[in-house]
Order: C-alpha cells, then sequence, then structure tokens
C-alpha cells in the first residue's frame, strides 16, 4: 500500500477554487500572525455568498470567508511553498480528500493526473483516505448548524464588521 505524501508543489494552491475559512481558522490565522480579527479578515479574507437555487425558484444562501488570491494563487503561496503550512486552515490541510473526491470521478481523475503525490496512488491506495473524507462532512455539518444557532451572520459569530458579499451563483 502506498501513502498519500504531499511534495508541497503548490498546484492545489492556484488555480479554480477558493480556500474556505471556518470561524476557528480564522480565529488561528490571526493569533498566529498576532492580528485581531478584524485586522486579518480586512487584509487576508474575501467575504462571499454561495447561491443555490433550489426546487422551483426558491434560493438558499451559505456565507463563507476565503482567502484572498493574488494573481489566481492563495494569498500565502511564496515561490510555490505554503508561508503559513505550520498553521494552515482545515481545508488545506484536508485538501485533496473531501467528501467530492470520492464522490465525483472525473474530478478525482483530474487531480490524480495533476498532484504529484496523488500520481504516486493507485485507486486502491485511496480508501485509506475516506475518514478524512468523513471528518470534512461533519465539520461541514457542524459549520452549517453554527450558522443556523447565529441567523447566518458571520460577524455575529466572529464579532467583526465584513463588507459586501459576492454573491456567486452555485449550479446544482
Amino acid at each position: 500500500m502506498n501513502f498519500f505524501k504531499c511534495t508541497a508543489c503548490g498546484s492545489c494552491c492556484s488555480g479554480d477554487g477558493s480556500v474556505f475559512l471556518y470561524p476557528e481558522d480564522v480565529r488561528s490565522l490571526a493569533e498566529n500572525f498576532k492580528m485581531t480579527l478584524q485586522e486579518f479578515i480586512d487584509k487576508y479574507t474575501d467575504f462571499i455568498i454561495l447561491e443555490y437555487c433550489e426546487e422551483g425558484s426558491s434560493f438558499s444562501y451559505l456565507p463563507y470567508i476565503v482567502m484572498k488570491k493574488e494573481n489566481d494563487a492563495c494569498i500565502f503561496l511564496k515561490s510555490k511553498r505554503c508561508s503559513i503550512h505550520d498553521f494552515k486552515p482545515f481545508q488545506c490541510r484536508n485538501t485533496p480528500f473531501v467528501s467530492e473526491f470520492f464522490t465525483d470521478d472525473e474530478w478525482r481523475k483530474y487531480l490524480m493526473k495533476h498532484c504529484p503525490a496523488l500520481m504516486k496512488l493507485k485507486e486502491e491506495d485511496l480508501e485509506q483516505y475516506r475518514p478524512m473524507a468523513q471528518v470534512s462532512d461533519e465539520k461541514n455539518k457542524n459549520y452549517e448548524f453554527i450558522l443556523r444557532q447565529n441567523a447566518y451572520s458571520l460577524e455575529k459569530i466572529l464579532g467583526v464588521t465584513l463588507p459586501e458579499p459576492k454573491i456567486i451563483p452555485v449550479e446544482s
């Protein structure tokens, strides 16, 4: 059996997609930068709302704080290396082993052709990482629970002021 060993090539830190930050990620990053939450959010993050079209014509909205990008890459990617590796957020620690990796064959095959660490693995090696996807699912469920408990207000959860969000339609 082969094991996943990140090569720190930086390919998962650039291109499409965003790094979604949970409230505890924001707190940890701000603490590590010795900044207030507001300072960290203002300098290093964007505020987005994912807009989901439900059955019929109703919509649901899910707010997120995401890492800013520069030149289509994470703001903390410096010389193809993560400058916050020692305290990187949950999503970065668990990538690529999130639920979609195991449910979206097309995306998994794409990653396995472009990620040097995944290229070394066989399909049968991947099953050992399914528990990481389950942890990610639980983290998402907890995030949604906290949002519901706080009227979907990240400002209330974090005690900060957020800018106007960018609304991003999500196709189902």
